[in-house]
């Protein structure tokens, strides 16, 4: 385990982002227009598709799921990073959706289209937090 402490950057953004819009390519623009560095971030609403994945630990890749339907997001939330040495925003996104048949489903979000509104708070953070390769994992973590 390694850890340091930071401080809240006292900024909330606020977002509503619209029907047919891309969420993390939506997540990735605000977050260079309004140069966060680092946060966290939570939301609701509904998509009218996705791409969620599962992580397999022993195959150390990940598992894609489309769906095709109107959800409900239960909720939205992930976090935002930098990969170590580039100045492309990370945003780290996971969902739950539930179904007209209110069955529940959830993963890693890699895309999705919104089918009404999401609406989405950044909590920001002053410092950067950046990403470094792990090829134990085949991933992208926290750089200590």
């Amino acid at each position: 385990m390694k850890f340091y402490e930071t401080n809240l950057d006292k900024r909330v953004v606020i977002i509503r982002i619209d029907k047919d819009e891309e969420i993390i390519s939506t997540l990735e623009s605000i977050v260079i227009q309004s140069k966060i560095e680092a946060g966290f971030f939570m939301g609701i609403g509904a998509i009218k598709n996705a791409l969620i994945s599962f992580y397999d630990y022993n195959t150390k890749s990940y598992i894609d799921k489309e769906i095709n339907e109107e959800m409900e997001v239960v909720s939205l939330m992930g976090n935002i990073s930098y990969q170590y040495a580039e100045n492309k925003p990370f945003i780290h996104a996971h969902v739950t959706l539930s179904n007209r048949d209110f069955g529940v489903i959830g993963g890693h979000l890699k895309k999705a289209i919104v089918g009404v509104t999401i609406e989405v708070a950044i909590f920001t953070i002053g410092d950067r937090i950046e990403r470094i390769y792990s090829p134990d994992f085949n991933l992208f973590l926290w750089k200590p």
